[in-house]
């Protein structure tokens, strides 16, 4: 299905097309941890593939995915301050970093495939988890797309050129995922365009 012909699960080309040739990794399935029981967040890694590029623009970063051990899976309970700091039982909820801006990280829920707004510095009084930022992996790799798309556009040196691409870019992810049109990540991410 297709959103002003924006596919909502992309294949290699469309990605590649608007990231640059190679910019997808695409792990082994040994390479996935167990903990990752989404069935389609697991066939969009080994199918299609993940961005793991590092847009400019916006200060978003997905290399380290190439890193070994990259999705190591985080208990989901204790980062967004869900477990107490000395419950010593088995994590039964697992997050995988997916994207990094600065400090913060999207988050793929390992069971759901939702990915969520991460912020670290709040771990520890129940305020890491800032909502969802995309309705999957493969919807989160759109809006990366969609971003690296308007890469030019957005550093223009023109003020209402690139306030004109951000509110453009920013109503097509809307189109494209509703958890994007209201995400505090998204949010900060273009927040010093404005």
């Amino acid at each position: 299905m297709k959103k002003n012909d924006v596919p909502s699960v992309p294949d290699a080309a469309w990605l590649e097309e608007r990231l640059g040739e190679g910019s997808l990794w695409r792990p082994d399935e040994a390479d996935l941890p167990a903990e990752l029981t989404d069935a389609e967040s697991r066939e969009f890694l080994l199918t299609v593939g993940f961005p793991a590029v590092h847009l400019e623009a916006v200060g978003i970063d997905t290399r380290f995915l190439r890193d070994e051990d990259a999705l190591a899976p985080l208990d989901a309970d204790e980062i967004y301050g869900k477990r107490y700091p000395d419950d010593d039982s088995p994590p039964v909820n697992f997050a995988l970093t997916v994207v990094t801006w600065y400090d913060q990280h999207l988050m793929l829920d390992a069971t759901l495939g939702g990915i969520t707004h991460y912020d670290p510095n709040g771990w520890d009084h129940d305020a890491g988890w800032q909502g969802p930022a995309a309705d999957s992996l493969p919807g989160l790799a759109v809006l990366l797309a969609l971003v690296a798309e308007a890469g030019p556009a957005l550093e223009s040196d023109d003020d209402t050129e690139r306030t004109a691409a951000v509110a453009a870019l920013r109503a097509r992810m809307s189109d494209c995922d509703g958890s994007a049109g209201d995400s505090g990540f998204w949010d900060g991410v273009f927040e010093d365009f404005a």
